[in-house]
């Protein structure tokens, strides 16, 4: 069976409940007012594929002016998949990105075939990583974490323009709005910084950039705190030492995730940012 039955148009504020569906049955972690705020930041960035007036697929992307998209929501009904759907909905969303100089994503295992045929290549690893329950570890003492407040709000995405290579200041200001977003201060300049938001099944940590490991692990164990729930960070899975120092705090990893590109990468250092924002903004 082919996807010719399937027809492709905008997504709208109407097909977040569809949306949510897909993503609900794939066991992603986005509320309803995570896929509102994508729709209504990003708008005609994001696409519906249609079979008989039900939403069957999903996709868009998260554009930082024209230095940067970030695929994402990438979704299919598991009951329709094998039509051609997926492929579909990337293209589809490939041709309302003209004009961009860069497009990134980061790739399920099932999804990363699909994503090599569209022109995208491996750049680097992740691990999406779990924790459930209060850490068990003593928090660490080697570096003093602080809220992050009005004045240390722009020195830090000062930083973050210069560690991500765009400017996602709007959204660092909204995940602030919905947990602590801290940082780390040493001889009067930022030396890290962490940010978190709410999730349908998990609260989510990042994205986490720190000059080091030390000041990285201070800040996941700053935002996790006392609390007995479930915690998830998208972490580099190319430094050894950040990742034992995750599963010495208790957490596992649940699946892998490969960060890929077309075309030029972003001109910023990834080598800072120990975990990402989330797969959907990159």
């Amino acid at each position: 069976m082919t996807a010719e039955r399937v027809s492709l148009r905008e997504m709208t504020l109407d097909d977040v409940p569809g949306g949510l569906r897909l993503s609900q049955a794939a066991g992603w972690n986005q509320r309803e007012a995570d896929w509102r705020f994508l729709l209504e930041r990003n708008p005609r960035r994001f696409v519906a594929a249609v079979d008989g007036g039900r939403v069957v697929g999903t996709g868009g992307a998260v554009v930082y002016g024209t230095d940067l998209a970030w695929v994402c929501m990438i979704l299919v009904d598991p009951s329709e998949r094998g039509r051609g759907i997926g492929t579909l909905v990337v293209q589809g969303v490939l041709d309302r990105l003209s004009g961009v100089a860069t497009i990134g994503l980061d790739a399920t295992p099932q999804g990363r075939g699909l994503y090599a045929r569209l022109g995208f290549v491996d750049t680097s690893r992740l691990s999406r990583m779990e924790a459930t329950g209060a850490s068990e570890t003593a928090p660490s003492t080697a570096r003093a974490v602080h809220p992050i407040d009005a004045e240390a709000m722009d020195a830090v995405l000062a930083l973050d323009r210069e560690v991500f290579g765009a400017d996602r200041g709007d959204l660092l200001r909204w995940a602030a709005r919905q947990a602590p977003a801290l940082c780390v201060r040493e001889e009067g300049r930022i030396a890290g910084y962490c940010f978190g938001r709410r999730g349908a099944l998990a609260r989510q940590i990042g994205p986490v950039v720190a000059r080091d490991v030390a000041t990285a692990r201070a800040l996941v164990q700053a935002s996790r705190g006392a609390r007995a729930e479930r915690v998830v960070l998208d972490a580099s899975a190319d430094r050894a030492e950040w990742r034992a120092a995750l599963e010495a705090d208790g957490f596992r990893e649940e699946r892998p995730l490969v960060r890929m590109y077309r075309h030029a990468r972003p001109p910023g250092r990834p080598e800072h940012q120990l975990a990402i924002f989330g797969p959907e903004f990159g």
